[in-house]
């Protein structure tokens, strides 16, 4: 069976959509792929001239590699193995008194910059300084969390199903229609389909698996990705998709070899 998308939600930092025609070890390929093979640009390495702040260089630094830095995938040739060589660099000065932002780093290459520019980095008192270079390049998650592009979870598409025989049946129709999800409903039954999670009072726990079943839906997934502001989320599940193709054409080639 060929796989099949659905867009369920759509945000400017996540997605949620549903897969039609995989199994687990493809479902989780795809979630580790997400987080650990999608090349992003974080600062990898900090060169301090000077720093008066009650901080040390090492915890500035490592704050500094933990900021999203936006990265313009396009302009770089990102083979499944292989990365490009290329070195932002990203500078700051500043004096105290006030808070230290990541808006106020200088990049020398305006497609790599902080995604969010109002990440505190230090607090100087008055008459403090701080400067510093810092070098950006890409890397994947597999190497440092710093390097992951977001963040990706999958459940099983499943159906409830509540026999009318339950009492208060109609309480858990209005809470699913208000958590947005479908509802089909039968002269016997209610059948709910959780395409987002959906948890029963605990009124009805002694209902369970006798009133109230849960039905899994074979090769079914429903998929939330969240960016940290590098890439674009539709961007990532592309590119991540793109590297699993790649990395199975390669692994089959290998295979072929060795048939031969």
């Amino acid at each position: 069976m060929e796989p099949k998308f659905q867009v369920l939600e759509k945000r400017e930092d996540s997605i949620k959509f549903l897969v039609e025609g995989i199994d687990v070890p493809f479902a989780n390929a795809m979630r580790r792929t997400i987080l650990s093979e999608v090349p992003t640009f974080a600062i990898d390495e900090v060169e301090f001239f000077e720093n008066d702040s009650a901080l040390f260089d090492e915890i500035i630094a490592h704050r500094l590699a933990m900021i999203p830095l936006t990265t313009p995938l396009d302009r770089f040739s990102l083979d499944s193995l292989e990365l490009d060589d290329y070195t932002v660099t990203l500078s700051l000065e500043a004096e105290g008194s006030g808070i230290v932002y990541s808006g106020d780093i200088k990049s020398d290459d305006e497609g790599v910059k902080p995604a969010n520019p109002d990440i505190p980095i230090v607090k100087l008192a008055n008459g403090q300084r701080v400067s510093f270079n810092a070098y950006a390049k890409l890397g994947r998650g597999k190497d440092h969390a710093k390097w992951q592009p977001g963040f990706v979870y999958y459940k099983y598409l499943t159906k409830v199903h509540v026999s009318k025989e339950v009492p208060d049946w109609e309480e858990l129709k209005t809470l699913a229609e208000k958590r947005g999800l479908i509802v089909e409903e039968t002269e016997e039954e209610l059948i709910i389909t959780t395409t987002r999670p959906f948890y029963l009072p605990r009124k009805f726990d002694g209902f369970k698996k006798d009133k109230i079943t849960e039905e899994v839906v074979p090769d079914t997934f429903v998929f939330t990705v969240e960016t940290n502001g590098e890439l674009p989320v539709e961007e990532i599940v592309a590119t991540a998709l793109k590297i699993l193709m790649r990395k199975s054409d390669r692994f089959i080639n290998e295979l072929h070899k060795l048939a031969e």
